[in-house]
């Protein structure tokens, strides 16, 4: 669908209003002598490629904008994974010399009935009594050997971790360090973008003052609901931003850039770049 511009349909209002009334007057006419109805649209369509290209800028900031919420939570979540090995760590060895401790102590305590036993072996009075003291001395000796054997194999697991634990600390001081200085890099990315943004907006606002009131309502409508950016270019015979392809009709119309067009696809308004040289 092809759109007016606001401004030529305001000046061509005036025309037939000062016909209707001016019939025959010499001199009589609101047409300025050194601005053509031509020069208007060009104005206006000069007007809109100048938003467009605000618009695209202020939408790539915003965009750079939005992805830094994510760069942080990916800092964060490298010094969480740091920080949870370290504890994971340290607390495994926590727990193992709590076990080990535990251990030690059932196994002294075992030597002590294993002694015991021993003691006792040497008053028995018959064979019988022999052999059952020591089959418990055995049992005994089997448990506390058992209980040796995993508190060695414990210590060892301990010296492991005990070793790796520096690398563990300081891949976490690093994630900390980057985590830091990726903060205080997005700070001041973010304030300089926002700066940016701040400048295009004003930029913009001046622009699209320069519009009739309903050029401007329609592209601010616009901007609004297409994710700021009311127009698009034609690229390659096709709308930029949805590539809905034009027809013929749509194509000639943009090459003799007189109007904007509407794009039928995601309703943009759209218009070929003005430094292409125009073709009949």
């Amino acid at each position: 669908m092809v759109l007016r511009s606001e401004s030529s349909d305001g000046r061509i209002a005036q025309l037939v209003e000062h016909l209707d009334h001016n019939q025959g007057v010499t001199g009589s006419s609101p047409v300025s002598p050194t601005i053509s109805l031509g020069q208007l649209v060009t104005e206006e369509l000069r007007v809109h490629w100048e938003l467009h290209g605000i618009d695209e800028q202020a939408v790539a900031l915003e965009r750079s904008l939005a992805g830094h919420p994510e760069r942080r939570r990916a800092h964060e979540q490298r010094v969480a994974a740091a920080r949870g090995a370290l504890a994971t760590l340290d607390q495994r060895v926590a727990e193992s010399v709590r076990r080990r401790r535990q251990l030690e102590g059932d196994a002294a305590s075992l030597l002590t009935q294993q002694r015991r036993f021993e003691q006792q072996l040497l008053s028995v009075t018959n064979q019988q009594q022999y052999e059952a003291m020591q089959h418990e001395i055995a049992a005994v000796r089997s448990r506390r050997d058992t209980l040796e054997t995993e508190a060695l194999e414990r210590l060892e697991a301990d010296d492991r971790d005990q070793a790796a634990r520096p690398e563990k600390a300081r891949a976490l001081e690093q994630a900390e360090a980057d985590a830091a200085a990726s903060a205080a890099e997005l700070a001041a990315e973010d304030s300089r973008l926002r700066t940016a943004l701040a400048g295009l907006d004003t930029r913009r606002q001046s622009l699209a003052a320069s519009l009739a009131p309903p050029a401007r309502q329609r592209y601010e409508r616009l901007r609004s609901g297409r994710g700021g950016q009311a127009v698009a270019a034609i690229v390659q015979q096709a709308c930029g931003a949805c590539h809905r392809a034009l027809p013929p009709a749509g194509l000639q119309a943009a090459r003799r850039r007189e109007t904007l067009l509407s794009c039928d696809g995601c309703g943009r308004l759209i218009m070929l770049a003005p430094e292409e040289p125009a073709r009949p």
